[in-house]
């Protein structure tokens, strides 16, 4: 295989010749093999030969030599969100050399321009409006929730003052991107807003703070990583489950980028929903290093106990 997707509840898988494989649950048709049938085995995908993935929350995008297909439910910046059980080519995103999906939004890089597209409720698309606002008064004592207008975006739209980029990423409410000089930037935020408007800052990009330079970008639900051409990893966000690479602090919170510590160079990396792991080495003698949430065992260490620091797996 050439490369792996994962989405929120399935999986897809580039083969060397162009194949797409998917496999999963397909309730909303992410498998694109036309059913809604949950797939325990790899199914293809009618898709002309591909040479790149990505996936979000159910649904899923081949590039392919005439533009990005994609299927699955989501708004895919065509302006609908409608529900797609087979590939369609997505017209506005024709001449994208990336995509990046997360949940609700999602943003492409064409050359080094970015447009972002979807869920605007927190500021992810980065056109300098974004939050929420309630329709009517929330009831005495707030024993009931009024019903709120959010904004988005169902067209690609320019993120404001961002400079030349040379990759995008997404993940949770939040958008990256990384400019020519390595430079991260990000723009949304957590938690609802309920300012319907264009005043807070970070409804547009603006410049990480306190990492090196980067030459790599992922991005998951709730926490991003950035590689340097040392090989150092940096990471950002939450940090509920040690998926940064050190204990939480008490109180929790949203924290600045820091070194992840107790790992040799690193040469690739992938950022899950709560756990990170990397690559290091090379030329036979490659380790594979995780941490984070492992509940289900995801760490690959023989055990299910959360992992605070890098820890490495015995393959």
């Amino acid at each position: 295989m050439l490369e792996v997707v994962v989405g929120y509840d399935f999986t897809c898988a580039l083969a060397v010749g162009g194949e797409v494989y998917c496999w999963g649950e397909n309730d909303e048709g992410q498998l694109g093999d036309r059913t809604s049938d949950r797939r325990t085995a790899p199914v293809r995908v009618d898709v002309p030969s591909a040479d790149g993935l990505a996936a979000g929350f159910r649904r899923a995008c081949a590039a392919t030599e005439g533009g990005f297909r994609c299927w699955g439910t989501g708004q895919l910046g065509d302006g609908t969100a409608h529900y797609r059980a087979e590939p369609q080519v997505i017209a506005e995103l024709r001449g994208a050399d990336a995509l990046a999906l997360s949940d609700g939004h999602a943003c492409l890089r064409r050359g080094a321009h970015v447009r972002c597209w979807g869920d605007n409720s927190r500021g992810q698309v980065g056109n300098g409006e974004g939050g929420c606002r309630n329709l009517r008064e929330v009831c005495p004592g707030s024993r009931c929730l009024p019903p709120r207008e959010c904004k988005e975006a169902p067209l690609p739209v320019g993120p404001k003052g961002l400079p030349a980029v040379v990759s995008v990423a997404v993940g949770g409410s939040l958008s990256y991107a990384l400019d020519e000089t390595g430079r991260v930037w990000s723009w949304g935020q957590t938690g609802m807003t309920l300012d319907f408007g264009e005043d807070n800052p970070r409804y547009r990009p603006s410049v990480l703070v306190g990492s090196s330079a980067m030459v790599e970008l992922q991005a998951s639900g709730g926490h991003a990583c950035g590689r340097t051409a040392a090989g150092e990893l940096w990471c950002w966000g939450q940090n509920a489950f040690g998926e940064l690479g050190h204990p939480p602090p008490p109180l929790g919170g949203i924290e600045d980028p820091s070194l992840v510590e107790g790992l040799p160079p690193v040469r690739a990396f992938a950022v899950g929903f709560h756990d990170t792991c990397a690559i290091t080495g090379a030329g036979g003698s490659e380790s594979v290093w995780c941490w984070g949430d492992n509940g289900y065992g995801q760490l690959g260490d023989g055990t299910r106990e959360r992992r605070h620091r890098p820890v490495e797996v015995r393959l």
